[in-house]
């Protein structure tokens, strides 16, 4: 993933990167010379590019025919409210090109007041159908939230069938970035994550994979593992981090870490082949490393959760992901996907 910008037209209440109508943007002529080719030889194998809002950034259309140019295809998390009908004309002349819409309610009230604008969601709405229709959604984001209903969810669901969406991915507020001050006033609490999974939960059965990313873990599942290493992402300053989560995570005040802990350098200075190769993912990543998970019967079989997550709530890497682990005694969250 690639932070093209800093820069977005909105003001999300959750936003990682905490964005806005300031920042810069990264330069065309360092992304096409330096950054793409060095990710390529680090033998990356897609680019997703992301912000901000990428649709803000002024050479957003030459950015894509370059990765497109290197054979690499092109994704792009955008809120859709940027995106001219000539731009979705031309993304889709360039083909193997896919785009994530997020959705943060299916409301102006909720989605437009999360964002901090009501009259997106009409835009956003409007421009999904585009994607759409030009074969370049690909998926649908969303952060279940205090000013939602739960029936939106049922109703977005509902909306991405009708889209041909592949996806709709759903991830609880979460304490990085803005999220930090507004986690406690408006992440939808345990009762409506999990009302909200029941209702999305049937749109399994209509051709869309239902992904609840650390909702109620109830049936006591084993945990997922860490994905560092498999998802680098390079920030607009040019520094390049195994896992973004886990340096969003380190920006916390209550991090137990820095941030240099999980970056290998600054792509626009050097190559990042070999620093993200000899990155001890193993040693520096270790889960499980505490009585709880060495005693549990289903310890082989666990992932042990996600070190982000701990690092978010001033845990250190080891100990147990409590949101998630169903041998512990905190709230049971985990990831769902349709098998």
């Amino acid at each position: 993933m690639v932070q093209i910008t800093e820069r977005c037209n909105l003001h999300c209440a959750h936003c990682f990167v905490s964005s806005g109508n300031w920042g810069e943007h990264m330069r065309l002529e360092d992304l096409v010379e330096t950054v793409f080719p060095r990710l390529r030889r680090a033998r990356v194998q897609r680019l997703t590019l992301t912000g901000g809002e990428p649709f803000v950034h002024p050479h957003i259309m030459d950015i894509c025919r370059a990765v497109a140019d290197l054979g690499l295809p092109v994704g792009i998390c955008t809120n859709a409210t940027q995106t001219s009908p000539e731009q979705i004309t031309a993304l889709a002349d360039l083909g193997n090109v896919h785009i994530n819409v997020s959705f943060d309610g299916f409301r102006p009230e909720s989605h437009g007041k999360f964002r901090g604008n009501t009259a997106s969601f009409e835009t956003t709405l409007a421009t999904t159908r585009a994607f759409a229709e030009a074969g370049l959604l690909q998926g649908l984001l969303s952060t279940p939230n205090a000013l939602t209903d739960v029936e939106e969810f049922g109703a977005l669901c509902a909306f991405a069938v009708e889209v041909g969406a592949e996806y709709v991915l759903m991830n609880p507020l979460s304490s990085f970035g803005r999220g930090v001050k507004s986690q406690g006033r408006l992440a939808a609490d345990t009762g409506k994550m999990r009302a909200i999974a029941d209702v999305t939960e049937r749109f399994r059965q209509e051709g869309i994979d239902v992904v609840h990313i650390r909702f109620p873990n109830d049936d006591g599942k084993p945990l997922s593992g860490c994905d560092a290493g498999k998802l680098i992402y390079v920030f607009a300053d040019g520094q390049t981090a195994v896992c973004p989560y886990l340096v969003f995570a380190a920006r916390t005040p209550q991090s137990p870490y820095p941030d240099t802990d999980f970056l290998v350098g600054n792509i626009l200075h050097e190559e990042v082949a070999q620093a993200l190769d000899g990155y001890d993912l193993t040693g520096t990543l270790s889960m499980g490393a505490n009585p709880t998970c060495g005693s549990c019967s289903m310890n082989s079989a666990c992932g042990k959760g996600c070190p982000a997550a701990l690092i978010s709530r001033g845990q250190r890497i080891g100990e147990v992901d409590t949101e998630q682990c169903p041998a512990s005694d905190g709230p049971l969250l985990q990831i769902t996907r349709r098998s």
